[in-house]
């Protein structure tokens, strides 16, 4: 059985349709050509512009949320994607699209306002951003698979300890209006890499950041996540993934993990099974006593 038939069987009104948005979204997240990126977003516009939002009855839950997805490319002006994000909070309270898009939609848009504003102005701390660059660079510079040596991990890690443990003591968890959200963002990937402790000190100062809109959520997820996973407590958010050698790379426990897409949404997370995805794209299908953090 076809795919259009299987939409079919299923109740779908336009088969074709959604066998058309899962093309555009496999061409814009999964594929690795910017030409038929473009395309896809561009088709994407044209779709909407022509017909509006394909709604669940349409296309399916997936591929009705997939659409809303590719609407919120930072590709497109800020005037048109919130044209967009009120015909989707329109289409959600009549239950035509899926609430947890809705959802998304409207946070993820204002956390890129958030960053937009930020990057409009010079950082405040120069200086510290420069740093925080420095150690990143250096940080991820092991983190290559071509050459991947775990000693070295093991001791950049311990030598960034003492500086990053330095920058937390004396001004927090750096923020946007400090280091501009290219350098926050850095600054907590290599706390990901520092043991349990650190983590715990960083994350009650991220979310006051995250609440006064001066941190990605994606962030406090990250370390919310690890934080839970330290103390052998279920991930909340979905972004910690596991396994041991040998086994594919999976998510690890998660509480009440039936709203997990929900509260996902509502940081501005993709929903998981995508995030699923995207990650076995880009990092290793099985697990190595080597494998990178």
């Amino acid at each position: 059985m076809s795919l259009s038939e299987q939409s079919a069987a299923r109740g779908m009104t336009d088969p074709s349709l959604q066998e058309k948005i899962e093309r555009l979204f496999q061409d814009v997240f999964f594929g690795d050509d910017e030409t038929r990126e473009a395309l896809g977003r561009g088709k994407a516009k044209e779709i909407y512009a022509q017909r509006g939002l394909p709604t669940i009855a349409e296309v399916g839950d997936e591929a009705a949320y997939e659409f809303i997805v590719l609407l919120l490319s930072d590709k497109f002006p800020l005037a048109f994607r919130m044209e967009v994000l009120a015909k989707v909070n329109q289409e959600a309270a009549r239950h035509e699209v899926p609430q947890d898009a809705a959802t998304f939609y409207a946070a993820k848009l204002h956390i890129e306002k958030a960053k937009a504003d930020a990057e409009a102005h010079p950082p405040s701390n120069p200086v510290l951003r420069d740093e925080i660059d420095r150690l990143y660079k250096a940080d991820q510079a092991v983190r290559q698979q071509k050459g991947f040596d775990p000693q070295k991990l093991a001791r950049i890690d311990l030598q960034h300890a003492a500086p990053l443990q330095a920058i937390l003591n004396k001004y927090g968890v750096p923020n946007y209006v400090m280091v501009g959200p290219e350098a926050a963002g850095e600054f907590v990937i290599m706390i990901q890499h520092q043991p349990a402790r650190f983590r715990q000190q960083v994350l009650p100062k991220l979310k006051a950041n995250v609440d006064i809109g001066q941190a990605d959520p994606e962030s406090y997820a990250l370390v919310y996540d690890r934080s839970q996973r330290d103390t052998g407590k279920k991930q909340l958010y979905g972004e910690q993934f596991e396994c041991n050698p040998g086994e594919r790379l999976h998510p690890a426990p998660i509480e009440d993990e039936a709203h997990v897409n929900q509260r996902r949404a509502e940081l501005g997370l993709i929903r998981i099974e995508f995030y699923v995805r995207m990650l076995a794209e880009t990092m290793p299908q099985f697990c190595s006593a080597a494998s990178p953090p």
